[in-house]
């Protein structure tokens, strides 16, 4: 309300630019090879983790780590492995 009793409308945000996700994963291509990059910045919660970690595939191996600011961690897919192909009946 204001001074004079009438209601206001509540405040909203200034609408800018999406935050900076804290976890993500980039994948890149190399032909039948496929890797995912899994990129966590300081400050990043276990929960920034497991919803970035998703988009990982169960089965890709961790080949690659690396870090000084940010902690990249790289898995590469099985090539040949058929766990994410359509089911054929």
């Amino acid at each position: 309300m204001d001074t004079d009793g009438d209601l206001v409308p509540e405040p909203r945000g200034v609408p800018g630019a999406a935050p900076t996700p804290l976890a993500e994963v980039v994948t890149v291509r190399h032909g039948l090879l496929v890797e995912h990059e899994l990129v966590l910045a300081a400050g990043a919660t276990a929960a920034d983790l497991t919803s970035a970690m998703i988009l990982v595939p169960p089965r890709a191996t961790l080949i690659n780590f690396h870090g000084d600011v940010d902690l990249s961690l790289v898995f590469r897919e099985v090539p040949g492995d058929d766990d994410n192909a359509p089911c054929q009946t």
